[in-house]
């Protein structure tokens, strides 16, 4: 299975770089060329790149007030609810339930995100929609870059997973075995990046709801497969949302300055201008 993903990711990687190969640049959006814009947006990804990765040095009073909250829920619900919880998820297995969490497996895969921010992106760059191209990227940007935090620190804490029967308080430290991988939950990490910036993007209550219901359906699966423990899960949604809606919030102020002057006046902009604020 792993081997099929490596080999599914790697298509997508030749897919993209061939498709804009073929990508007529004669094709403008915004009054700008296809050149131009992949050019812009490759700066746009360094430069929001920057801004996730150097936010805590940017922090107020209540950013760290938000990190202790999501640190005690983390360590209350390892110490009091992560046994119980497996425990029931193991006890009301059905197929019915393999069903219902199926979905949420597959939204919070790796390869998911990429392969929906790069459809996105190129149907915003073929079709000349802006919009569209934006949304894309603010997938793509949220899904790698909350990841990218999420293996750091799953190779750090070294946990174990709930099937090897170690218990939950089992951390070895700088690991580098999947089975020794389980806080945070990357799964709940990818679908709740992705879920915000579309949140932020699309900016409908009724889409709202209907993307963080499939991440939680995300969550669900983790603990009804035995891979994660509920506090996994936990830490991944809240590093996978914190992400997702400072990327959909800065790709929507990066948008709106475009609307006002092109690309010219964007690729000007001050830096300090970009503020990620972690706030959800």
């Amino acid at each position: 299975m792993k081997t099929m993903s490596c080999m599914r990711l790697r298509a997508v990687v030749v897919f993209v770089m061939s498709s804009f190969l073929f990508l007529p640049c004669s094709a403008v959006a915004g009054g700008s060329s296809t050149g131009e814009l992949l050019t812009h947006d490759a700066s746009g990804f360094v430069h929001d790149f920057g801004e996730v990765f150097t936010s805590p040095a940017r922090f107020d009073g209540g950013d760290w007030l938000v990190v202790g909250a999501v640190a005690g829920t983390v360590a209350a619900t390892a110490l009091w609810a992560d046994a119980p919880m497996r425990e029931y998820a193991l006890n009301h297995r059905s197929g019915f339930s393999d069903g219902i969490v199926s979905a949420g497996d597959y939204y919070g895969k790796l390869s998911t995100g990429y392969y929906l921010g790069t459809a996105l992106y190129l149907a915003g760059i073929v079709s000349e929609d802006g919009w569209v191209r934006y949304t894309g990227r603010a997938v793509l940007e949220a899904h790698t870059f909350s990841l990218l935090i999420t293996g750091l620190l799953k190779a750090v804490a070294g946990r174990s997973r709930p099937y090897l029967f170690e218990g939950n308080s089992r951390f070895n430290w700088f690991e580098t075995q999947n089975q020794k991988w389980s806080l945070p939950s990357g799964h709940a990490t990818a679908s709740f990046a992705i879920s915000s910036a579309l949140s932020k993007r699309i900016d409908s209550p009724w889409a709202s709801v209907g993307l963080y219901a499939l991440s939680g359906i995300t969550v669900l699966d983790r603990i009804y497969d035995d891979k994660h423990w509920l506090s996994d899960t936990i830490l991944g949604a809240a590093i996978g949302t914190a992400v997702g809606l400072a990327v959909g919030e800065m790709i929507n102020e990066e948008e709106q300055e475009e609307k006002k002057g092109g690309l010219e006046c964007l690729n000007e902009r001050p830096v300090e201008l970009m503020r990620f604020s972690l706030r959800f």
